[in-house]
């Protein structure tokens, strides 16, 4: 049996913490009733996985259920010997089970003798075989059949879930999902807490205990942090989700947070953790060695031996790793973490001294050296000094694993958006400070660069501006730059039109002259790109490496509701005066303006800024009478995709209020659904605010 050794594991746990009341446990969805129906072999899908819990049941399928559910699921052999009624034969698929329900008292055939297997059952059929599970006898009740049955299902809350009401209704297999995920949370007639003689814990909520029950079966772990759900092998959007035992959404998942999961049914389990935790499953990869002549070496496997690659942490191959990239490893798992981030420019600052040094700036961004061969590197006993040209080989936590010298010939530059042109601070070879000139601008990774540029006038260059900087022998020169592509972005996110998308390609979306953003590939997904939205594309080898966008995503801006738009025309003025009030992230917020009106009324709504300057606002799109899946809202047919950062409210439409809320209790407020997105998928947008309308 699968779960014979996990059963005896858990029996010291299964004492347990007994329910405060002795009832069936209520609100638990019906996905987690599967998931542990199924983890403990008592209700199995068809090939597929799926559960038909539409279809009714015979009576033939229901002592196979009985039989799985109850400790007597061991006798059951693979043939029965003798035929168990005169309508079994023991050829039967189903004899086996039938003969070991009717052994041990849990089904009897009618008056005439049969057991009638291809009958759909009802509910007084099947309630009187599962309280025989716990134990009680026909001779325990007084009333004439099913009555004192019936009494008992109901008194301990069998009924929970359950939609046949009367003694003849028909059992679905929903209906049996629901009475057997129930018999494991009351008592048998002796007191004891039923489940516990299958494996299951019952926690103070009279629910079964899915972390316990599902212990040895968890994988893992990995941290909340970065692109952590790429590490996962199943889609975390359709998961069932606990965060320190207790049932929780995706959302409630905090950065460091530690994950372990059940891979064959798809639950993800999560500790509320800190940095520590990070640094505990540090201790476990060793590393790193850069990826150069005879690195392969260097491992204590050989490269066929990695269990898998992770680079720039998406699935990879051993194929896929280039020159220079930082190789660590699984010390136990033998998997290679790879990384191929890197920061070419001149020297400016070794901090804080020669004899110790912790951190390297480069390009205006100072990067803490994390290796000792890093350390050494830019010691007094290193190689590098102040103004030299290097490229930094940046780690697993973004600091500079190795470093190598940059020829004098090699471009050192970067293509991004420019941020500021000013006078920086600077110290020479002496340690004197001085101020120099500087061009400052946000790079396609979404990182500010600042280098040495002796511009003539502040408006060479203004902000918002594309151009590539470059740095050759000790020289600051700065282009304008403006390269496109267009096309649909396929479903994987690996091509653009007829070009490929790299995985590791750099994406920066942009709002006016200082908004920006990074986003990741996947993001692209289903998008269609026209030329005027992609404001920049690096492409080599007819494979994009790099993006600026204009507003694709929408990313950038801020949603919410609108409560109030108080702006009026000053009769005889013609002057406009008055205040926007609107909700953001739970927040009250006044904007005044004099001499401005938004396109915005109440309601959902988009704020965009660019910088601290509101440039414009506007109302969402309505999609009404929604549900949610997933990550989608579904309207018929239609799915429109939830923002990662959907805010969820509450409309109150008797006192006309607006409450922030969670995905939790707009669900369970009764309330109408409406999704508000901003545009639609294929055009980057997402769905921004969900609000549930309640009386």
């Amino acid at each position: 049996m699968k779960r014979f050794m996990a059963i005896l594991l858990s029996a010291a746990l299964a004492v347990g913490v007994m329910p405060a009341a002795f009832a069936a446990a209520k609100d638990v969805p019906l996905t987690e009733k599967a998931a542990v129906l199924r983890e403990l072999e008592v209700m199995e899908g068809d090939e597929s996985g799926a559960l038909h819990l539409e279809r009714n049941v015979t009576r033939a399928e229901f002592a196979k259920l009985l039989v799985s559910a109850s400790p007597y699921k061991g006798s059951v052999g693979e043939a029965a010997s003798t035929d168990p009624y005169p309508d079994v034969s023991h050829r039967d698929w189903f004899a086996p089970y039938v003969r070991a329900a009717a052994d041990a008292g849990l089904v009897k055939g009618d008056l005439e003798g049969y057991f009638r297997p291809g009958s759909t059952i009802t509910l007084a059929e099947g309630v009187t075989m599962a309280v025989r599970l716990l134990g009680y006898q026909d001779t325990d009740f007084a009333s004439a059949w099913p009555t004192g049955q019936l009494a008992l299902y109901r008194s301990l809350d069998l009924d929970e879930g359950i939609k046949a009401a009367q003694k003849d209704d028909l059992l679905t297999r929903e209906d049996c999902l629901n009475l057997f995920y129930n018999l494991l949370t009351v008592p048998t007639k002796q007191g004891q807490i039923y489940g516990s003689a299958l494996g299951c814990t019952v926690n103070a909520k009279g629910e079964v205990d899915v972390p316990t029950l599902f212990r040895v079966e968890q994988e893992g772990p990995v941290v909340v942090t970065g692109n952590w759900q790429a590490q996962l092998p199943f889609d975390v959007n359709t998961a069932l989700v606990y965060r320190d035992n207790d049932r929780a959404a995706l959302s409630d998942l905090r950065e460091w947070d530690v994950v372990y999961w059940a891979k064959d049914d798809a639950i993800l389990f999560a500790a509320s953790g800190s940095q520590s935790s990070m640094g505990q499953m540090a201790g476990a990869v060793e590393g790193p060695v850069v990826a150069e002549s005879g690195w392969q070496s260097k491992l204590p496997f050989s490269l066929s031996e990695a269990a898998s690659v992770l680079r720039n942490g998406k699935e990879s191959s051993a194929d896929e790793i280039e020159g220079l990239d930082v190789v660590y490893w699984g010390k136990y798992d033998k998997k290679l973490y790879v990384y191929s981030h890197r920061v070419s420019g001149t020297v400016e600052v070794i901090s804080p001294a020669l004899a110790s040094p912790t951190a390297v700036t480069v390009a205006g961004q100072t990067y803490p050296l994390e290796t000792f061969e890093a350390q050494y590197a830019f010691s007094d006993l290193g190689a590098f000094r102040k103004g030299d040209r290097v490229t930094l080989l940046l780690g697993r936590g973004g600091g500079v694993a190795a470093v190598r010298a940059l020829d004098a010939g090699e471009d050192s530059g970067r293509v991004g958006v420019v941020s500021v042109l000013e006078s920086k601070p600077y110290t020479d070879d002496s340690g004197r400070p001085y101020s120099a000139k500087a061009i400052t601008i946000t790079g396609t990774d979404g990182v500010r660069y600042s280098y040495p540029y002796n511009w003539n006038k502040a408006d060479d260059f203004d902000p918002g501006e594309l151009v590539r900087v470059s740095v050759l022998e000790g020289k600051t020169t700065v282009t304008r730059v403006s390269s496109s592509v267009s096309g649909l972005v396929n479903a994987a996110a690996t091509r653009i039109g007829s070009y490929a998308l790299s995985p590791d390609a750099e994406i920066l979306d942009t709002y006016g002259d200082y908004t920006c953003r990074t986003v990741p590939v996947s993001r692209l997904a289903g998008v269609n790109l026209t030329a005027d939205a992609v404001r920049y594309a690096e492409v080599k080898d007819n494979t994009v490496t790099a993006l600026i966008l204009d507003d694709v995503t929408g990313d950038l801006h801020s949603y919410g509701v609108m409560t109030d738009a108080n702006v009026v025309s000053v009769p005889g003025m013609m002057l406009i005066q008055g205040a926007y009030t609107y909700d953001i992230g739970g927040r009250s917020q006044v904007l005044p303006v004099s001499g401005k009106r938004y396109s915005v009324k109440e309601g959902p709504f988009c704020l965009m800024a660019d910088g601290q300057e509101v440039k414009s606002m506007k109302n969402l799109t309505k999609l009404a009478g929604v549900t949610l899946s997933g990550s989608f809202a579904v309207q018929g047919g239609r799915r429109c995709t939830l923002a990662d950062s959907v805010a969820y409210y509450t409309y109150d439409k008797s006192d006309k209020t607006y409450t922030l809320s969670t995905r939790a209790q707009v669900l369970a407020s009764g309330g109408t659904l409406s999704a508000w997105y901003d545009k639609a998928d294929t055009d980057g947008g997402r769905v921004r605010v969900v609000l549930a309308e309640v009386d």
